[in-house]
């Protein structure tokens, strides 16, 4: 329904209009079928969604709520750190059993062979084993311990882990593939797994010719090495060998016999 003019104005403007051939504005009608057909907004593919709190506030529980929300979160205190100590646990473990498999004999292979001593094969040995065990974190520990037991060199070991960095790009690789039905967050998940991938390969592409040709990270660990003033022999701290020795000696032990052999500890 039009609205009703005003006294005095609109039925004098309308016959102003009507004499000087003018037509009259009439607004736009609008139909409910508009309304349903009309698109919705372009949604921003960039645009994060929006993560809401579905847990129940500290202040909303009862007495018995509060306590067996504290007693979850000892309890993953306590697994934390037990499976840290056995982390800690399986390394030393590793170590024993590179010296036992190896001895002095495979250390020496070890050292000189040729195609560790080249940086780049030893990248691309660092890349293949991360790719297979699908964890950086597993190769690096067995390099390290392939290290502490005199299998490995330091200079060698160097861009074996430089590149068990490059191996993780794989695996957040594929992660970012599983997002692939929704097309929003597959951009997004793979534009968040490029960011590491591109971290790593730089560091690596600046950092190895750098260490091929100077040796300044080898340098940089030996000086940090010597500024703690770790003793070997008899009167060497034990640092984490007070809690770890219980379980690994149990476990497995080795003893150096005459002319530095290695074997296995008998019980």
């Amino acid at each position: 329904m039009a609205p009703r003019p005003q006294e005095g104005t609109g039925s004098s403007s309308t016959i102003d209009n009507k004499a000087l051939g003018k037509e009259e504005y009439v607004p736009p009608a609008y139909s409910p079928l508009d309304l349903v057909n009309e698109e919705p907004p372009e949604e921003d593919p960039w645009d994060l969604p929006e993560l809401k709190d579905t847990g129940i506030k500290w202040s909303e529980l009862d007495t018995k709520g509060k306590i067996i929300r504290v007693l979850t979160g000892l309890v993953k205190l306590v697994l934390l750190l037990g499976f840290l100590y056995l982390f800690i646990c399986s390394l030393d473990i590793l170590g024993s059993a590179f010296l036992l498999i190896g001895g002095k004999a495979a250390g020496d292979i070890f050292q000189d062979n040729a195609v560790l001593s080249n940086p780049v094969a030893g990248l691309v040995i660092g890349v293949l084993v991360t790719a297979l065990v699908q964890s950086s974190s597993t190769s690096s520990s067995i390099v390290v311990s392939m290290v502490s037991s005199g299998l490995l060199d330091v200079k060698s070991a160097v861009p074996i882990i430089m590149g068990a960095n490059i191996g993780t790009s794989v695996t957040n690789t594929i992660v970012a593939t599983m997002q692939a039905g929704d097309r929003n967050e597959f951009r997004r998940a793979f534009a968040g797994a490029t960011v590491d991938d591109f971290f790593n390969w730089l560091s690596v592409l600046i950092l190895l010719p750098l260490e091929a040709a100077t040796g300044v990270l080898y340098k940089l660990t030996l000086l940090l090495i010597e500024s703690f003033n770790i003793q070997t022999g008899e009167n060497a701290p034990d640092l984490l060998n007070v809690i770890t020795d219980p379980l690994t000696e149990s476990i497995i032990q080795v003893v150096f016999g005459q002319n530095n052999r290695i074997k296995m500890k008998n019980r």
